[in-house]
Protein backbone atom coordinates (compact mmCIF):
# COMPACT_ATOMS: atom_id res chain seq x y z
CA UNK A 1 0.00 0.00 0.00
CA UNK A 2 0.85 3.40 -0.67
CA UNK A 3 -0.15 6.03 1.86
CA UNK A 4 -0.95 9.34 -0.92
CA UNK A 5 -1.09 12.73 -0.15
CA UNK A 6 -4.58 13.10 -1.03
CA UNK A 7 -4.68 9.98 1.53
CA UNK A 8 -2.87 12.11 3.88
CA UNK A 9 -5.56 15.05 3.44
CA UNK A 10 -8.63 12.90 3.96
CA UNK A 11 -7.61 11.77 7.06
CA UNK A 12 -6.40 15.11 7.95
CA UNK A 13 -10.09 16.28 7.28
CA UNK A 14 -11.61 13.92 9.46
CA UNK A 15 -9.40 14.17 12.64
CA UNK A 16 -9.46 17.80 12.73
CA UNK A 17 -12.25 18.84 11.09
CA UNK A 18 -13.80 16.10 13.33
CA UNK A 19 -12.68 16.78 16.56
CA UNK A 20 -12.45 20.62 16.55
CA UNK A 21 -16.74 20.64 14.92
CA UNK A 22 -17.38 17.81 17.77
CA UNK A 23 -18.62 16.04 14.65
CA UNK A 24 -18.57 12.42 16.16
CA UNK A 25 -19.52 10.90 12.19
CA UNK A 26 -16.68 12.65 10.65
CA UNK A 27 -14.02 11.11 13.04
CA UNK A 28 -15.60 7.74 12.50
CA UNK A 29 -16.02 7.95 8.64
CA UNK A 30 -12.38 6.04 8.08
CA UNK A 31 -12.75 3.95 11.00
CA UNK A 32 -12.51 -0.12 10.56
CA UNK A 33 -14.86 -2.15 12.23
CA UNK A 34 -11.71 -3.80 14.14
CA UNK A 35 -10.31 -0.64 15.68
CA UNK A 36 -7.65 -0.89 18.41
CA UNK A 37 -7.32 2.97 20.27
CA UNK A 38 -4.76 3.34 22.91
CA UNK A 39 -4.95 6.35 25.18
CA UNK A 40 -2.86 7.06 28.59
CA UNK A 41 -7.02 8.58 29.31
CA UNK A 42 -8.62 5.19 28.85
CA UNK A 43 -8.19 4.06 32.04
CA UNK A 44 -9.65 7.79 33.79
CA UNK A 45 -12.97 6.72 31.55
CA UNK A 46 -12.78 2.90 32.51
CA UNK A 47 -11.34 3.25 36.16
CA UNK A 48 -9.32 0.31 35.66
CA UNK A 49 -5.54 1.52 35.46
CA UNK A 50 -4.04 -1.57 33.23
CA UNK A 51 -6.74 -0.54 30.60
CA UNK A 52 -5.34 1.43 28.24
CA UNK A 53 -7.15 0.54 25.19
CA UNK A 54 -10.41 0.30 23.51
CA UNK A 55 -11.41 -1.98 20.83
CA UNK A 56 -14.01 -2.16 18.41
CA UNK A 57 -15.68 0.54 16.20
CA UNK A 58 -18.88 0.57 18.82
CA UNK A 59 -16.69 1.05 21.98
CA UNK A 60 -14.43 3.55 20.08
CA UNK A 61 -17.21 5.75 18.69
CA UNK A 62 -18.16 5.80 22.58
CA UNK A 63 -14.93 7.04 23.38
CA UNK A 64 -14.76 9.48 21.20
CA UNK A 65 -18.81 10.96 21.92
CA UNK A 66 -17.61 10.90 25.76
CA UNK A 67 -14.18 12.31 24.84
CA UNK A 68 -16.31 15.71 23.11
CA UNK A 69 -19.06 15.71 26.15
CA UNK A 70 -15.73 15.95 28.63
CA UNK A 71 -13.52 18.49 26.85
CA UNK A 72 -15.83 21.61 25.65
CA UNK A 73 -14.10 24.03 23.77
CA UNK A 74 -10.99 22.28 22.54
CA UNK A 75 -9.10 23.13 19.77
CA UNK A 76 -7.03 21.31 17.35
CA UNK A 77 -4.70 21.52 14.98
CA UNK A 78 -2.58 19.42 13.03
CA UNK A 79 1.08 20.67 12.49
CA UNK A 80 2.55 18.01 10.15
CA UNK A 81 2.15 14.50 8.84
CA UNK A 82 4.77 11.77 8.26
CA UNK A 83 3.80 8.44 6.55
CA UNK A 84 5.19 5.03 6.30
CA UNK A 85 3.58 2.36 4.23
CA UNK A 86 1.03 1.53 6.24
CA UNK A 87 0.74 4.64 9.07
CA UNK A 88 0.38 7.96 9.25
CA UNK A 89 1.60 9.96 12.12
CA UNK A 90 0.11 13.59 13.18
CA UNK A 91 1.64 16.12 15.10
CA UNK A 92 -0.88 18.77 16.13
CA UNK A 93 -1.30 21.21 18.93
CA UNK A 94 -4.72 21.52 21.08
CA UNK A 95 -5.27 24.58 23.29
CA UNK A 96 -8.15 24.14 26.09
CA UNK A 97 -11.32 26.82 26.70
CA UNK A 98 -8.65 28.09 29.13
CA UNK A 99 -5.93 28.57 26.92
CA UNK A 100 -3.58 26.07 28.23
CA UNK A 101 -1.91 24.35 25.25
CA UNK A 102 0.14 21.33 25.02
CA UNK A 103 1.85 19.25 21.79
CA UNK A 104 0.21 15.63 20.85
CA UNK A 105 0.94 12.54 18.86
CA UNK A 106 -1.43 10.58 16.91
CA UNK A 107 0.10 7.27 15.09
CA UNK A 108 -2.59 5.60 12.40
CA UNK A 109 -2.28 2.62 11.21
CA UNK A 110 -4.36 1.78 7.92
CA UNK A 111 -5.86 -1.23 6.15
CA UNK A 112 -4.96 -2.35 2.50
CA UNK A 113 -8.61 -0.43 1.94
CA UNK A 114 -6.71 2.29 3.93
CA UNK A 115 -9.58 2.25 6.75
CA UNK A 116 -7.83 3.19 10.32
CA UNK A 117 -6.98 -0.21 12.25
CA UNK A 118 -5.18 1.21 15.04
CA UNK A 119 -4.82 4.72 16.69
CA UNK A 120 -1.90 5.56 19.64
CA UNK A 121 -2.18 8.71 21.18
CA UNK A 122 1.08 10.23 22.77
CA UNK A 123 1.25 13.12 25.03
CA UNK A 124 4.19 14.62 27.49
CA UNK A 125 4.61 12.65 30.47
CA UNK A 126 3.64 16.15 33.28
CA UNK A 127 0.89 16.58 30.37
CA UNK A 128 -0.43 12.71 31.30
CA UNK A 129 0.00 13.30 35.24
CA UNK A 130 -1.35 16.42 35.45
CA UNK A 131 -4.37 15.17 33.97
CA UNK A 132 -4.69 11.70 35.22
Amino acid sequence: MVITDERVAELRRHWEDGFNQYDVDLVMGPIDQDIVFSSPFVQRRTGDPAKVTVEGYDAFRDYIEDSMVRLPGIRYAIESAVVSPQTVVFLYNFTFADGQAFSGVDYLRLTESGKITEWRCHYPRAFIDARL
